[in-house]
């Protein structure tokens, strides 16, 4: 399989990589090039940007969650596009310790074949840029160092002292700062793409980058990444027709998705249907999917459309089957307070409270193992997932949990996964590549569930 690629790593967090890597795009897509987008590691808002302005959905790859199915969930995206651009995550070989590789942009790059092109911050220093570059490139010489981008550059003179300093790797370029194109954060990220989207600040940013790289470099090493041995498709995907109907909430409170996921469900039979638990009611279906995203921002109209949240009750009663992450899992306790102090009635499938707060509270990779048969996994069977909230469940009542997390925090006492009749509600978010059979068994129980109530 011919698939020219790279990956965009940094020598560390807040280096400008998630700018740049959209600007890349955007000027590959300029110049008729139809890229296929990529994040390395479990980030849901970086994807949302490279959504908003291309014409293919962006993809997440993580060599530890789920390491097994990298290389077919790369193909099969990958097929057609004409180049690949992975954003990596972190500095280039930070993975899931100080240790391990895994998890790391470098071990992604290494299991793909992508050279990597890594940005480097040039503010303050100069020659001393080039003994940063050439410490990544001994770190391990398995990793291919393809270019080099050199960030917040101050002047044309300075690009030209950096660009001296580096040696035997190509230099693609020095970007000057500019303020007014940096995006915006919150406290899990970037503010997702819709609601800090214009044409100008992306166009801004594209230009650029036109205007700053050689972007025939850049398409050159790309092109230079060796031909891939292809892969058998069926171990993660199916080829089912619609069996049964999910409701999907996706909106401006719930719109954290791997679009991976939602593709396995659809190809295991799932017909999806978005709703907005802000102001829609209940879709006619035979499952709900909560994702995570900012309950906490609209908690007010959340908690205003009752009808739903009552609807959802008699649903998860009756054993309809129902799975929600993180934000998703606090909609379906008793109460949510906002970052104000003030208190929103939620759900109240869980005798649980959750409480937002300016300090984080969990971020990581989590190991689970599963303690009940639940509507994604049998009793006793492990899975490895990730979480990343500024939530905490202040009080819990009378629940039971699913999971023991032999590595992360959970919700309460090193468990998670909380569960009633065949609902499941988690601060564990699952990138279903690492259990294939976990839609299979969701759209069974919706199935099974149908099968009774139609």
């Amino acid at each position: 399989m011919k698939a020219p690629r790279i990956l965009i790593a940094g020598e560390r967090s807040g280096i400008g990589k998630s700018t740049i890597t959209i600007g890349i795009l955007l000027a590959l897509k300029e110049m008729g090039l139809d890229p296929q987008p990529y994040k390395s590691g479990p980030d849901f808002l970086d994807p949302m940007h490279h959504d908003m302005m291309l014409d293919r959905k962006c993809r997440n790859l993580d060599t530890w969650m789920f390491p097994d199915s990298v290389m077919e969930l790369y193909q099969r995206s990958a097929a057609g596009a004409g180049v690949s651009v992975i954003e990596g995550v972190m500095g280039m070989y930070d993975g899931v310790d100080g240790r391990n590789e895994e998890g790391s942009s470098a071990h992604l790059a290494k299991t793909l074949g992508a050279p990597v092109i890594l940005i480097t911050d040039a503010s303050g220093s100069a020659r001393s840029v080039g003994a940063v570059v050439e410490g990544f490139r001994r770190y391990d010489p398995d990793v291919n160092l393809g270019g080099v981008i050199a960030n917040r550059v101050g002047s044309k003179n300075h690009e030209g002292m950096v660009k001296d300093s580096i040696r035997g790797v190509p230099f693609l370029g020095g970007i000057r700062r500019q303020d007014s194109i940096n995006l915006k954060s919150r406290h899990l990220g970037l503010v997702p793409a819709q609601e800090q989207f214009t044409d100008g600040r992306y166009e801004q940013i594209r230009d650029l980058i036109m205007d700053s790289l050689d972007m025939d470099l850049l398409l050159d090493i790309a092109r230079s990444a060796p031909d891939l041995e292809e892969t058998e498709n069926g171990s993660v995907f199916g080829e089912e027709s619609p069996q049964v109907r999910l409701g999907v909430a996706m909106d401006q409170a719930f719109n954290f998705y791997y679009q991976d996921n939602l593709d396995m469900l659809v190809s295991r039979g799932a017909e999806l249907v978005p709703f907005s638990p802000m102001s829609d009611p209940m879709p006619d279906v035979d499952g709900l999917y909560f994702g995570g995203g900012f309950p906490e921002l609209f908690a007010s109209e959340l908690s205003g459309n009752d009808g739903l949240m009552e609807e959802v009750r008699e649903c998860s009663v009756s054993g309809m089957p129902i799975y929600a992450e993180c934000g998703g899992m606090m909609y379906l306790t008793e109460s949510m307070e906002d970052l104000e102090g003030a208190k929103h009635r939620m759900c109240g499938v869980f005798d649980v409270s959750t409480r937002m707060t300016k300090d984080l509270k969990a971020l990581g990779y989590v190991e689970v193992v599963t303690q009940e048969d639940g509507p994604l996994a049998a009793a006793g069977e492990a899975f490895r997932g990730h979480e990343f909230h500024y939530s905490h469940a202040h009080r819990v009542g009378d629940v039971r949990f699913s999971y023991r997390m032999n590595r992360g925090k959970g919700i309460s006492d090193g468990k998670d996964g909380m569960i009633a009749a065949n609902t499941l509600a988690s601060y564990t978010h699952i990138h279903f590549g690492n259990r294939p059979d976990m839609p299979m068994r969701f759209v069974d129980n919706m199935q099974t569930f149908r099968s009774g109530h139609r």
